[in-house]
């Protein structure tokens, strides 16, 4: 003889309920875990941090207008050739040398005009800071007062890796800037 055992729908559609909850709970806590675990790799503090980049001779802040366009707010370099100079700091405990930089300006709109100039700083003490400065860099281009865009410039300093110089990670910090010779300098940025 055979037996007939009958569910229920009502109980069989509690139970599947109850499995399908469980199952989008385990799925979002692994995620939850996974995505945390990759978040906290990407924010974790810099090696060799960038203070701070300065422009000689001196940039300036200013609103420029081109036609019926107006820029508020850029950084205006008035001559053509200038120096960079990028302040870093050893973030770590322990020392670093043979740190590879590399400086690439870039006329914004046309990635052919593009210098690169690589540089390495010889040590590093925990801690410390250095300058490092990028003598007589030629403009890519020059506003002249007309054109919005001839003139802007994308500035990227890199930190490359070194294992064996103590340099795990790579850094990477950009600014925009506007080049255009017509541009008044006020006499106080002159005096500095």
């Amino acid at each position: 003889m055979t037996k007939i055992i009958a569910i229920n729908r009502k109980y069989a559609v509690i139970v599947a309920s109850f499995l399908v909850i469980c199952l989008i709970g385990f799925a979002g806590f692994s995620f939850w875990q996974h995505t945390e675990a990759r978040v906290s790799k990407i924010n974790k503090a810099p090696e060799i941090k960038m203070l701070g980049v300065t422009v000689e001779p001196a940039s300036i802040l200013k609103d420029l207008t081109y036609g019926s366009v107006t820029l508020k707010g850029v950084q205006v370099i008035t001559t053509n050739t200038f120096d960079l100079v990028v302040t870093v700091q050893n973030t770590t405990a322990k020392k670093m040398t043979n740190i590879p930089l590399e400086l690439q300006v870039t006329l914004v709109g046309d990635d052919t005009k593009k210098i690169t100039s690589p540089g390495t700083l010889p040590t590093l003490e925990p801690g410390a800071t250095a300058r490092v400065a990028f003598r007589q860099i030629k403009a890519l281009g020059d506003a002249m007062g007309k054109s919005a865009t001839a003139g802007q410039h994308l500035i990227t300093l890199s930190i490359k890796p070194n294992l064996e110089g103590g340099v795990e990670q790579a850094t990477v910090a950009s600014f925009r800037f506007t080049v255009d010779s017509t541009v008044k300098v006020p006499t106080l940025v002159k005096k500095q």
